[in-house]
């Protein structure tokens, strides 16, 4: 597939861009997540791009607003918002080996940002950084990040229906 601009009539979905999608393992897990939620996706191969670029693309281009990049043989996905700056995705996992269940917690917190949901956030109770993001936040601050950019999300997109 090749990633074109969205067209009117296309169907509600979160874009799925990827290169490096012939054994889709990434995507897969990211689909269940998804699914799980009851949001539809599509999935269109890049031929270059990086991640955060290829999510940003698939936000602004998809009708629910709502993208997600995947380089498959780094194992690096990025989850973006259109109206989010292009340096500043929502979440972040790898480069390196990504386990199933942040993939599909992924796949899962792209559909709770379409449908205004709560977003699921990994506890970091073993120690580890949180498997959404480079930087290591507690909880607590994650909770007000994701808080703070849905507020901003809702802001623009009520000023846009009142502007329109």
């Amino acid at each position: 597939m090749n990633p074109r601009f969205a067209q009117p009539e296309d169907k509600p979905a979160v874009y799925i861009y990827g290169t490096g999608l012939s054994g889709a393992r990434i995507v897969e897990k990211i689909l269940l997540g998804l699914e799980e939620e009851g949001v539809p996706a599509k999935i269109f191969e890049a031929k270059q791009g990086s991640p955060e670029n290829m999510a940003k693309q698939a936000a602004d281009r998809s009708p629910v607003g709502v993208g997600v990049g995947v380089d498959e043989d780094r194992e690096f996905v990025v989850l973006h918002h259109r109206d989010l700056p292009e340096k500043t995705p929502l979440f972040i996992l790898g480069p390196g080996p990504l386990e199933e269940t942040p993939l599909r917690n992924l796949g899962a917190n792209a559909a709770r940002l379409v449908k205004g949901n709560p977003m699921i956030l990994a506890d970091g109770s073993d120690g580890k950084p949180d498997a959404f993001c480079p930087i290591k936040f507690s909880r607590e601050q994650l909770e007000q990040l994701v808080k703070e950019a849905i507020a901003k999300i809702d802001g623009l997109a009520k000023s846009h229906q009142r502007a329109h």
